[in-house]
């Protein structure tokens, strides 16, 4: 097993244990100011009217113009806002409201190579579903900052057509998308729960699918069925563009709900035929929590970073060609930690980083119960055989997306623990 510094800053004489790392004395604001001036990031406040720990996205697109997506409940309502942001040089744009919804299921954003954001989600109608009043696979375009054309990737479970009539049977797709572009090519990759209410058919025999194309004309591809394995493919995916400048992906098995905790990674990456590798288990997790990340380098390979909630382990593992993986490293396991990680490499050094939220000294505090006086979000890199990590915020972060600027400085957004505002923390 390989040695884990623990590091305030970057300064390795000030390192310290979780218990033993906040100052004894002072309130609790003036504990974390302190901490805060030894973290090499500088933090901000991105929207501070954003509301519950709700999914947020992030993207860097061209010139390091860095796109935030994340949803904010309207008041006492149902609704929930779908916004956009753009930070860049330090300035952070209004914030624009995309769509209101009141079904939210997960939130990705890209950039195109014309530096034109969009954004995917549970969108469009409910098909005359009592529930489900968004059903559909949406996918945002945004033109002039503010302006935001709607288009409908996927509809029905038909979409992806198999001629099995279990995988073709439903309305409900959409599910926790995640999007990426090759040059302006969207890949949109979505869970298709079928009819989104009964355990066996939909939900263990929901199935992953990717779209792509757009913005008006798309193909769907069916790239995980298990109508009639019951596996419950499509859980919490993460995507990237890897070799060969073709998309590859992790998800989990999720078979209790649209959103429920999901278990084990599997990996697939799509071939230059159309076609996608079969399922490939990556990792056995008994609780993956929001899931794994996927990263890749063109030096490294693909990489995964995932926590056990059960164990509260993170783990990182990788793989030159998808096929073969190395067994899984720890990086974290201390208290309820290692929670929501976002791996990313760096492009010059091409080494993992890996943001991560502490929530507790305590094992058994769950995410309702997180202590506000050691909880902190923190990145770990892997230095040579070592993971050393620093602090990015004392005051914690929650559901974090971590990535690289084209100047080598990392960049992270993240949501405030107790409120639910939109925070960014980045490099000088």
């Amino acid at each position: 097993m390989r040695r884990h510094g623990w590091a305030l800053g970057l300064a390795l004489a000030l390192a310290c244990t979780p218990e033993t790392r906040r100052p004894d004395a002072g309130t609790q604001e003036d504990n974390t100011d302190k901490l805060n001036e030894l973290s090499p990031f500088s933090r901000s406040v991105l929207d501070a009217t954003a509301r519950e720990l709700q999914p947020l996205a992030l993207a860097v697109g061209p010139g390091d113009v860095v796109g935030v997506a994340y949803y904010s409940r309207v008041g006492d309502t149902a609704d929930y806002e779908l916004r956009f942001l753009e930070w860049n040089k330090g300035e952070a744009s209004q914030p624009e409201v995309i769509d209101t919804v009141q079904r939210v299921s997960g939130v990705s954003v890209a950039y195109d190579s014309a530096g034109k954001a969009a954004v995917s989600y549970l969108g469009g109608g409910s098909d005359a579903s009592a529930y489900w009043f968004q059903s559909d696979l949406a996918v945002a375009y945004r033109g002039a900052p503010g302006s935001w054309t709607r288009r409908i990737a996927a509809t029905r479970s038909n979409d992806a057509l198999t001629g099995n009539n279990v995988a073709d049977s439903g309305f409900l797709v959409g599910l926790n998308p995640a999007i990426v572009f090759d040059g302006t090519k969207a890949y949109v990759a979505y869970r298709d729960g079928h009819n989104g209410q009964f355990g066996k058919q939909d939900w263990e025999g929901s199935d992953l699918e990717v779209a792509e194309g757009g913005p008006t004309s798309w193909t769907r591809r069916m790239v995980a069925m298990s109508a009639d394995t019951k596996s419950g493919y499509g859980g919490h995916i993460s995507m990237v563009l890897g070799a060969g400048r073709l998309p590859a992906l992790v998800h989990d098995q999720v078979a209790d709900g649209a959103d429920a905790r999901g278990h084990n990674v599997l990996f697939q990456r799509r071939k230059a035929d159309g076609t996608w590798t079969a399922p490939l288990q990556v990792q056995t997790v008994s609780d993956t929590q929001l899931g794994a990340s996927l990263g890749w380098d063109s030096e490294v390979g693909y990489a995964v970073a995932v926590v056990d909630r059960a164990s509260n382990k993170l783990t990182y593992t990788v793989s030159k060609d998808g096929v073969s993986w190395s067994e899984p490293d720890p990086v974290f396991q201390s208290g309820a930690g290692g929670w929501y990680p976002s791996l990313a490499f760096d492009p010059a050094q091409h080494e993992p980083h890996i943001a991560f939220y502490i929530c507790s000294n305590s094992t058994s505090a769950n995410e309702q119960g997180c202590d506000a006086r050691v909880d902190e979000l923190r990145v770990a890199a892997l230095i040579g055989s070592n993971w050393q990590d620093v602090l990015v915020d004392a005051a914690g972060g929650w559901g974090a997306k971590l990535a690289f600027l084209s100047t080598g400085k990392r960049v992270v957004v993240y949501r405030a623990p107790d409120t639910g505002g939109v925070k960014l923390a980045v490099e000088p």
